[in-house]
């Protein structure tokens, strides 16, 4: 019998991935899944919505006790794997946890940058500086460190001529300018600029991740038609995320 119900961000690709899974695998019959943009009205008044929101709500059908982000993951990973509920309520794996649930919850739609359609329910997450700070810190530490990789690979293309010191001072400086443009904004706007931004050069270094681990194995002229469709797949990028964070107006490409 299905007791419950999980309530998705519909919007999210992470989130439509991961319960898509459960329903896959088991944990969820199909009906226990239901998007957070079509919520019927009796069970949005069943949840908190702004922490459901912010953290995925699974409500029991029968008792209307509702269950939120971590908690709600255990509870139905619990059912077929029962000590992963058991370890995960662990206090120091509980405290992880939590910390790293919140930190992709809350800037989930950083990384996707998919809105909601007209008309819809928006669940998209509160703004938590401290997420975002955090977020932007670690993108920034994880893009600086991919120069060195990125560097060896330049080096094979003859007309590459910069020292890996003149590389991080470009990147440096590309982090100062973006600084300086989110200085001009509001403070959220300006949080969602250089999440966005951050985002961007992350998914950049995400990308050269194969080409880096092929580079051995393949010519010049493959790392070249690839870092040329990566630049091109770059600036698409940069418009779409630019206008979902309303720093565009929209378009049509």
């Amino acid at each position: 019998m299905n007791r419950s119900i999980l309530f998705y961000d519909d919007h999210c690709p992470l989130c439509v991935c991961y319960t898509n899974l459960f329903v896959r695998t088991g944990l969820l019959a199909p009906e226990e899944r239901q998007a957070f943009s079509a919520i019927p009205d009796e069970w949005l008044a069943q949840i908190d919505f702004v922490k459901g929101t912010n953290e995925i709500p699974l409500v029991n059908k029968e008792t209307g006790h509702v269950l939120y982000g971590i908690d709600a993951l255990l509870e139905i990973l619990g059912r077929k794997i029962p000590f992963v509920k058991t370890i995960g309520h662990w206090t120091p794996v509980n405290f992880l946890l939590r910390k790293l649930y919140k930190l992709i919850s809350y800037n989930r739609k950083v990384i996707t940058a998919t809105p909601c359609g007209p008309g819809e329910i928006d669940c998209s997450p509160s703004f938590d500086l401290r997420y975002r700070s955090f977020f932007l810190f670690m993108g920034l530490l994880f893009n600086t460190l991919m120069l060195i990789p990125a560097h060896q690979l330049l080096q094979s293309i003859t007309t590459y001529t910069l020292t890996f010191w003149e590389l991080q001072m470009g990147h440096f400086l590309l982090v100062a300018c973006n600084l300086s443009l989110a200085f001009f904004l509001k403070k959220e706007k300006a949080f969602e600029f250089l999440g966005q931004v951050n985002m961007l050069a992350l998914t950049s270094n995400l990308l050269l991740i194969p080409l880096i681990l092929m580079a051995g194995s393949i010519s010049v002229i493959v790392v070249k038609i690839f870092l040329v469709m990566l630049v091109f797949l770059v600036f698409r990028e940069y418009i779409r995320r630019m206008s979902y964070a309303g720093i565009l107006k929209s378009h049509s490409w």
